[in-house]
């Protein structure tokens, strides 16, 4: 066996380029093997585990080398095949199994890909067990590799659409006609699947993988086409998913694109005002737009404010009990779906909404004010601590007291990325976007690639 570099958790598990470190047969047979100690601590019956996929090319080689380790360690291993990441997540936590994997790389084009970890009640692993897996990955010597007996599972995934009936009982779609693009990943069948079941006419867009066209111009990141396919067809919502799932950006009746800020800002709203949301007050990240604070302030609802991730998302709302919380980029959590990101499921709630169906979605939109807001990537060739920088801090210091209180601004490192992500939010569109192009060219200048 040859040695390896300890496998570096990010923010969403481990992710790369397929067939690079981590993520390559060896590295992956380890975290496999180290993931089955850890299960296999305390004794007792053999420990299960169920992996999923979101239909990238590389997602077998990927099922096989971590099926390897697991199947060294003893593990049995089920595999439920294409699927998005809520959807593993609940049959971990309601299933026979002690841990499941997602095989994803979210939003990332296809040649990257991922792993995500779920612990047995399907929240995602702790910080502490990610470390020690990686430092198990390292030390570990598997036995001579074997061919790992995986035991096909995909009829499991009829137990998440029965239960996504059982959360919406009186929801019925007949005579709707909805648009869902799946970004060609892993709710390229479920997603349609679903919404059939509940009435609705359904128009697929991106819902044909084929392991490279994932994320491709479509999803999450790309709604232009769905709003287009909204627009031609008439359709009540529109529904656009990640490759994985866990994330939805939407589409109004009137072609509008809404992402996580206009929905958290439509449920904390509607909540508050029917006095259903627990402490008047939801929880969103710091990539949020500054109009969802003033928005909800001016109706009394209170934004607590985490940093990015769901993860981050999760332990906010449980502190303060909040019902609703997420991020921007359209993970979304409520607390009676056991705090689960899913795109589909919050379409679902939309779709519910009394107040949409009969007045329109755009409707049930119209009270939340963007502030005009410019996000910039820049590669970066090392990642210092940015107040270290003088002249980043220095041009940073300038535009914030420039902002004042009518904007904001939000610089910091990609959790998974070699990449600084310069945010900025003003009143005025113009000055928005000059401001964040010269902090962007002095990033550029100190710290690009």
């Amino acid at each position: 066996m040859t040695s390896i570099e300890p496998p570096k958790f990010g923010t969403d598990g481990l992710r790369g380029r397929a067939g690079v470190p981590p993520m390559e047969p060896e590295t992956l047979r380890r975290v496999g093997a180290a993931l089955g100690v850890l299960l296999q601590r305390g004794g007792g019956e053999q420990r299960r585990v169920l992996i999923g996929n979101d239909g990238r090319e590389s997602a077998p080689w990927i099922l096989e080398a971590l099926a390897q380790g697991l199947s060294a360690a003893e593990v049995s291993i089920s595999d439920v095949g294409l699927c998005t990441t809520p959807a593993l997540a609940y049959l971990v936590r309601t299933g026979p199994f002690d841990a499941g994997i997602m095989i994803s790389a979210s939003h990332n084009p296809a040649p990257d890909n991922g792993i995500k970890i779920f612990a047995e009640d399907g929240t995602k692993l702790r910080d502490e067990d990610e470390a020690e897996i990686a430092a198990l990955a390292v030390e570990l010597r598997p036995a001579e590799l074997r061919t790992p007996r995986t035991k096909d599972r995909s009829d499991l995934l009829i137990q998440y659409e029965e239960h996504l009936a059982q959360q919406f009982p009186d929801l019925d779609l007949t005579g709707r006609k909805v648009c869902i693009d799946a970004a060609n990943g892993g709710g390229s069948e479920l997603a349609p699947s679903i919404l059939r079941a509940f009435g609705a006419e359904v128009v697929e867009i991106a819902c044909e993988p084929d392991g490279w066209n994932i994320n491709a111009d479509v999803g999450a990141l790309h709604p232009e086409a769905l709003a287009q396919a909204v627009r031609e067809h008439g359709a009540c919502l529109g529904i656009c998913l990640d490759g994985d799932g866990d994330r939805g950006i939407f589409v109004d009746e009137q072609g509008t694109v809404r992402d996580g800020d206009d929905v958290m800002s439509l449920f904390g709203l509607d909540w508050q005002q029917k006095g259903q949301l627990p402490g008047n007050a939801i929880v969103a990240t710091v990539m949020s737009n500054l109009g969802l604070h003033k928005t909800l302030a001016a109706a009394g609802v209170k934004v607590h404010v985490t940093p990015v991730g769901d993860r981050n998302v999760v332990l906010a709302m449980r502190e303060h009990g909040c019902a609703v919380g997420g991020e921007q980029s359209g993970h979304i959590l409520f607390a009676d779906h056991d705090l689960t990101g899913d795109g589909l499921y919050t379409g679902l709630r939309l779709l519910a909404l009394e107040s949409a169906r009969k007045h329109g979605m755009s409707n049930a939109f119209a009270a939340f004010h963007r502030f005009p807001q410019l996000l910039v990537n820049v590669p970066v060739a090392r990642k210092p601590d940015l107040a270290s920088v003088p002249a980043i801090a220095q041009k940073a210091a300038e535009i914030e007291r420039l902002l004042g209180d009518n904007g904001r601004l939000l610089l910091r490192y990609s959790g998974t990325e070699p990449k600084c992500r310069v945010m900025i939010e003003a009143a005025d569109a113009a000055l928005t976007n000059r401001l964040c192009h010269e902090l962007a060219a002095v990033v550029t200048a100190e710290l690009g690639s």
